[in-house]
């Protein structure tokens, strides 16, 4: 019987479109340094700035401009780092947003289940989102948030899902975990044991134990869920 529904974060309770990232930043980079960053050239040092820090293993927003910018072979001031900073964050709130009745899905789940998110996400940011954007703090409606920003795992190694197991006291087979990717999450935690709700968002033949076209659905399959 399931007990506790995990969730990944990123593109499952929050939703991004993410092609409207790159040309905010380079503006704002533009804007404050006078280089211009070619697009992918942007990506690609971004991404490999992004796995230091939601490892943890850098803690600031200042920490990853400066690995980003070392990474592109740039000289960048403090004083410019410190001014993209902000308008880093501001402009997170033209790309992001919450999956439509998102309060009102996961108030009705937690009479039912417990709820964790399980992510692999740059905290910092996740929690700006949440307080500054969508107005109330991202644990507002779970039991239980693990991320590897403060536990040093990515969520591939399992680690993640053995620290909210324990914390929650539950098995594996209790569990049914949420996720928009099937290889990064539904064959994952199907890999630990766990039941499995495939937020199948890009209308792929792939299945879950469930799959769902939206978040707002797991509230008409509350029956179903329990006993997957």
């Amino acid at each position: 019987m399931v007990k506790a529904l995990f969730f990944d974060l990123t593109d499952t309770l929050q939703d991004f479109d993410w092609e409207k990232q790159w040309p905010l930043l380079i503006e704002i980079i533009k804007k404050e340094t006078s280089y211009t960053i070619p697009i992918e050239d942007l990506k690609q040092r971004y991404q490999q700035a992004y796995e230091i820090y939601r490892l943890g293993k850098i803690k600031r927003d200042f920490d990853f401009f400066e690995a980003l910018f070392r990474l592109l072979g740039l000289n960048v001031s403090k004083e410019q780092i410190e001014k993209i900073i902000p308008q880093h964050l501001e402009m997170r709130k033209n790309f992001t947003h919450l999956p439509e009745k998102y309060e009102e899905t996961l108030i009705k789940l937690r009479k039912h289940f417990k709820l964790a998110i399980v992510s692999s996400g740059v905290w910092p940011w996740g929690d700006y989102d949440y307080e500054k954007i969508f107005g109330f703090e991202m644990k507002k409606h779970f039991d239980l948030i693990v991320n590897s920003y403060n536990e040093g795992y990515l969520k591939d190694s399992g680690k993640l899902f053995e620290i909210a197991l324990n914390k929650l006291d539950l098995k594996p087979s209790e569990v049914a975990y949420v996720g928009d990717s099937y290889e990064k999450d539904i064959l994952l935690a199907k890999a630990y044991g766990m039941k499995t709700i495939f937020l199948n968002k890009k209308k792929e033949s792939l299945q879950g134990d469930i799959t769902i076209k939206e978040l707002k659905n797991l509230v008409d399959l509350i029956k179903e869920l329990k006993i997957i």
